[in-house]
């Protein structure tokens, strides 16, 4: 609060010194302001992707979740159908035993069919008288050799295995019917035999339509299988792809993580810059009166300005503008430890002007004050920048020749006591200023702001 009132008070000297340049407290906080702004836009701006990114990774995390359940879903579906598929596999194979035994027991009657063929050509010629009978039998013989022959040619196409064994029952039957005059005694008993054959091979048309129906399940089934496993395969491609994405996004995320990390300490170490650069002049200040204390030179350093007044009476007799030897003595001592202060290599890029006012009491016209006000102030300055001036170091000299002004003031800025009545004593001074480099100071600060 003390540093605002200064600066104000400042402000307002500077307006009443009738000075043009801007005040370097109101720069200082504008320029912070505008810094304060920016680095909230910043900020803004990185929350507000932030939680853009976030939403999309909670979305596609979501769509992973349920692409993971339909997943598991489709797998305990799948375990399921090769359950179902393992026990019809069972199914198929006791089927196919049971057609093997069939197979077994029709090959032993094959057997017993040649043993009774060889009996038969025995007894040809006692079933010579039975022939006609057997004719019409045989008439009965060929209508059910051609349902056999349809059985047979069933059985063909379902049973591919049974083909060799088809092949000899048929070569067999063949030979039966050209001794078809031989077998009336044993017609009954091949009927029967026929009879069971004609079941059993029923049975095992029953079977194998049982069994071509099971392939053609296991076969739906597999196709249902085979399309939900590509199924999967495409929703296992979609999650690969998105996982990609989302590792994407997340390598964005950590590069702008990382990009925002630098940017806030390079803020934080811009702030410091700035907050070291706003308090230069109050540095200033305090390494003055620091530097005066210790040299016990008894000179007042103004806390909001800097200015340091020197009293005439010391320097000069009344109304005179020539030095006096006590002022010449007290200039010598003051002048080496206030330039080591300022042209000091912290302070000296930052001083762009050392002002030496002359100011008057209000006694007298304003003309007659003013001219002895710019002797006084050029009285001043030409003892210390002569060529034979020894009181500081020549390149003191050189730089103080390049910044130094004298102006007289006349009576225009008095000093008034605690009541606001003029200071007749204080009022007649001779004062030390500085002015620094505003324009440079503005150029750090832009290039503090627009670095990285």
């Amino acid at each position: 609060m003390r540093i605002r009132q200064s600066m104000r008070r400042t402000h307002r000297r500077g307006h009443a010194d009738g000075s043009n340049w801007l005040s370097f407290s109101d720069l200082m906080s504008s320029l912070l302001l505008i810094f304060i702004l920016i680095m909230f836009y910043i900020m803004y701006q990185y929350f507000d992707m932030y939680e853009i990114n976030m939403a999309e990774i909670a979305r596609q995390q979501y769509d992973l979740d349920q692409a993971n359940a339909d997943l598991d879903e489709k797998t305990a579906k799948l375990s399921e159908a090769e359950s179902q598929l393992l026990a019809q596999q069972l199914r198929l194979n006791s089927a196919q035993k049971e057609l093997e035994d069939a197979e077994s027991v029709l090959a032993r009657q094959q057997e017993d069919l040649a043993a009774a063929e060889s009996l038969l050509e025995e007894k040809e010629q006692q079933i010579a008288a039975q022939e006609s009978e057997l004719d019409t039998l045989g008439i009965q013989l060929d209508k059910q050799q051609a349902t056999l022959n349809a059985q047979q040619t069933r059985l063909n196409e379902q049973q591919g295995k049974l083909t060799e064994q088809q092949v000899k029952l048929a070569q067999q039957q063949a030979t039966m019917d050209t001794q078809r005059q031989t077998l009336n005694a044993q017609q009954e008993k091949l009927t029967q035999q026929q009879a069971t054959m004609d079941t059993q091979r029923q049975t095992l048309d029953e079977q194998q339509e049982k069994l071509a129906q099971q392939q053609a399940t296991m076969d739906a089934q597999r196709a249902t299988l085979t399309q939900q496993q590509e199924t999967m395969d495409a929703q296992q491609q979609r999650l690969a792809q998105q996982q990609v994405t989302m590792d994407a996004q997340q390598m964005k995320l950590d590069a702008q993580q990382v990009t925002l990390e630098s940017q806030r300490e390079t803020l934080e170490q811009q702030q410091i810059q700035i907050e070291q650069l706003v308090g230069l002049k109050t540095r200033i200040i305090s390494s003055l009166s620091d530097a005066l204390r210790a040299a016990n030179i008894s000179a007042q350093v103004d806390p909001t300005n800097g200015s340091i007044a020197l009293e005439s009476d010391v320097l000069f007799a009344t109304n005179k503008f020539d030095l006096t030897d006590r002022g010449k003595a007290f200039i010598d001592e003051f002048l080496p430890v206030y330039l080591e202060v300022l042209l000091s290599e912290e302070y000296g890029k930052y001083v762009t002007e050392i002002i030496i006012e002359g100011h008057t009491d209000t006694a007298g016209d304003y003309i007659s004050n003013l001219q002895l006000s710019q002797r006084r102030a050029l009285a001043v300055a030409s003892y210390v920048l002569a060529d034979n001036y020894r009181g500081i170091t020549s390149r003191q000299k050189e730089q103080l020749r390049k910044l130094a002004t004298a102006n007289g003031r006349s009576w225009s800025d008095p000093v008034l006591d605690s009541r606001g009545r003029v200071n007749m004593d204080a009022s007649r001074r001779v004062v030390f200023k500085f002015r620094m480099t505003d324009e440079q100071m503005i150029q750090q600060l832009k290039t503090i702001l627009e670095e990285e």
